[in-house]
């Protein structure tokens, strides 16, 4: 018998160089990219920057439920004591650190910081494409059906294979029988002709992996709707893709939930701009504003 393999722990260490770590950038990362991706951040953080990011998926309950057509077990609150729990644990809320909450992660962050001692708490939250859990944002149960899922999904490919999200569909066609199987094959043929999926891949399978992704939308969303954020007085920084999941001008329901609120924009989208290196840069001088290059 195989023994098991040990599971990732749910905090990931990188670093920036090999200076001491003067500084810390902790990340909440929801799961759908694998936290390897996170290796170009802490390149285009400063000398002696530490990046430390907890993967939300190493949580059971957390992961299982986009196994299970999205029912929850757990909450917002439950996980954000989970993550400060380990990082409490391992010594990283101390001295100069900001928290970064990608997509969902950015909804358990903003929980977190609500749970901290005063002297755990970060200098700021820099939220990067995440949508407040407040009226107007929460999905009705209803809603998140192909319509929303299949254009976010298709950059979610992209993203995975590294290919072109512009060689994907954009837009689908109404089925009246409310099945995404024409949208899919649509997808399939865009995907092998592009490279992005693998020759071989079947719409049965690819429909299984649409499917658990349309569970993880749901969980989250139910997630959301059963939480009520509270106003923390921290300093937040919305970052939004040139295409990310809502096109609203609106931040994303994040007023009146930190001290003050400053906004901004990356290339790439929802899923790219984790990798883009402008991006990158943008994102690294928000989390440590020394990053940003002297004007002039």
């Amino acid at each position: 018998m195989r023994p098991e393999r040990p599971r990732p722990e749910l905090v990931r260490a990188f670093r920036s160089g090999s200076a001491p770590e003067r500084a810390r950038v902790l990340v909440i990362h929801p799961g759908a990219l694998p936290t390897t991706d996170y290796a170009g951040l802490a390149d285009a953080l400063p000398p002696g920057t530490g990046l430390h990011v907890v993967d939300l998926e190493q949580i059971p309950e957390y992961f299982r439920a986009a196994l299970d057509s999205g029912r929850v077990t757990t909450s917002i609150d439950r996980l954000a004591a989970r993550a400060a729990g380990e990082l409490r644990a391992r010594g990283l809320l101390s001295e100069r650190w900001v928290l970064l909450g990608w997509s969902f992660g950015g909804v358990v962050g903003h929980a977190l910081t609500g749970l901290l001692e005063e002297d755990e708490r970060p200098r700021r939250l820099v939220l990067l494409d995440s949508i407040a859990p407040v009226p107007g944002y929460v999905q009705p149960e209803d809603a998140i059906g192909h319509g929303l899922a299949l254009p976010w999904f298709c950059m979610y490919l992209a993203a995975k294979r590294g290919g072109d999200p512009g060689a994907l569909p954009t837009a689908f066609p109404d089925d009246p029988a409310g099945r995404p199987d024409a949208a899919l094959e649509q997808v399939l043929r865009a995907g092998l002709d592009s490279g992005i999926l693998r020759p071989g891949t079947t719409l049965p399978g690819l429909r299984k992996v649409y499917d658990t992704y349309l569970d993880g939308l749901r969980r989250n969303n139910r997630l959301a709707a059963a939480h009520r954020p509270r106003p923390v007085g921290l300093p937040l920084v919305l970052l939004r893709p040139e295409r990310g999941l809502l096109a609203t001008p609106e931040p994303l329901g994040w007023s009146g939930l930190g001290a003050d609120l400053d906004t901004g924009l990356t290339p790439g989208d929802h899923y790219s701009m984790l990798r883009d290196p402008e991006a990158l840069r943008r994102i690294a001088a928000a989390a440590v504003p020394e990053t940003a290059p002297a004007p002039g």
